[in-house]
């Protein structure tokens, strides 16, 4: 952490990059800088730097544009290059521990060991059926070249990245519910607390994590996310990525909320949904099906209700059109509960209505309680 006590979270998605500072007090935290910036097309791809130059150069500009105090930075990353897995063990002093992980983590990754930064944490410790005690963990591996990337762009940028963390991890802190005063007592895996999914539709790729009582009980990177909304249209329309990207907010998905047509006819009005409708189903079916698999293993309790943010939640009727696909409450996540006070240049109109893209950077900037 920075000297201040402030803690500054950077999202960097495949559309935009968001950042926020958060400076923790003894009644609430409060938020003194928050930025968003879109990116050209090609500096990251389904969650990894493609062009790291480019990329430094647009965080540099973020930095002096949203006025932060602090470069130190504590960075989430999502991608097919992060391996998430649960393992048990007999409970062991935690020097002991870390050498087991270690000693057999290769059998549960597919990443060379030798190539891969390891770490875990302990989800929970219980009672096995031969009386002795375990420890389920959860294993995250990460392939070190492309974590050495994004250092390299931080640097480049004049930053200076403090931890990494998992992106699903800050979902967790911003969104989860909290496990309340009564319940505290209660099995430290979650069992018998409310089963959410937390889901972060970015530009390109989307964050699934379903957690209970802030346990993480499953979590997936699916390659689809906003961006497949505004190709379609774009490819179907012949238009610009910023007008492409407008509709998307205006217009939308067909559903309970009123298009902002502008001077849209009612024709081009059905035509942009028909586009949007048919390029969201991939999304919905793939994310349907990420749930079912979540179902049939062994798991704490049924989801309850859906979660979502990113620059997908922007998307007009989003929430509406998931609920119908997945036969379940879709709501879109506010990351603001966490923020006592706002201190930013940003009218409390404008943070609202940026809260669902900055979920992941607020989650980035909060201490986390574990």
């Amino acid at each position: 952490m920075a000297k201040n006590g402030m803690r500054v979270g950077l999202d960097l998605g495949q559309s935009s990059i968001a950042a926020v500072q958060v400076k923790p007090g003894k009644q609430h935290n409060v938020l003194t800088h928050a930025a968003i910036r879109g990116l050209p097309e090609g500096l990251v791809f389904e969650g990894e730097v493609v062009d790291g130059d480019a990329l430094a150069s647009e965080l540099k500009t973020l930095w002096k544009e949203g006025g932060f105090a602090s470069k130190n930075i504590e960075l989430g990353v999502a991608n097919q290059k992060i391996v998430v897995r649960t393992m048990e063990f007999p409970q062991i002093d935690e020097k002991e521990l870390r050498a087991a992980v270690e000693f057999q983590a290769q059998e549960h990754i597919p990443i060379p060991v030798d190539e891969a930064i390891l770490d875990y944490k302990v989800l929970s410790t219980y009672a096995a059926d031969d009386g002795s005690v375990k420890q389920r963990i959860l294993l995250v591996a990460a392939q070190r070249e492309m974590v050495r990337q994004f250092v390299s762009v931080a640097k480049k940028a004049g930053l200076v990245i403090g931890g990494i963390d998992l992106q699903a991890f800050a979902l967790i802190r911003a969104l989860a519910p909290k496990t309340s005063f009564i319940d505290q007592g209660g099995p430290a895996d979650g069992v018998g607390a409310e089963v959410v999914a937390l889901v972060n539709m970015g530009g390109g790729i989307t964050n699934l994590v379903v957690a209970a009582a802030g346990v993480t009980q499953f979590t997936r990177v699916i390659n689809l996310g906003a961006e497949t909304l505004t190709q379609a249209l774009i490819l179907h329309r012949s238009i610009p990525f910023e007008e492409a990207e407008s509709y998307r907010i205006q217009v939308g998905l067909t559903g309970e909320q009123p298009d902002q047509p502008g001077d849209l006819t009612p024709e081009i009005q059905q035509d942009i949904h028909r586009t949007f409708e048919q390029a969201f189903e991939p999304f919905s079916d793939e994310l349907r099906r990420s749930i079912d698999y979540y179902h049939t293993q062994d798991h704490v309790g049924e989801i309850t209700r859906l979660v979502l943010t990113g620059d997908g939640a922007l998307t007009r009727n989003i929430a509406y059109c998931l609920s119908q696909g997945l036969h379940m409450p879709v709501e879109i996540g506010n990351p603001l509960r966490e923020i006592g006070e706002n201190k930013t240049k940003l009218t409390e109109v404008q943070l609202e209505w940026m809260a669902p893209r900055l979920a992941i950077a607020i989650g980035l900037a909060l201490e986390d309680e574990g």
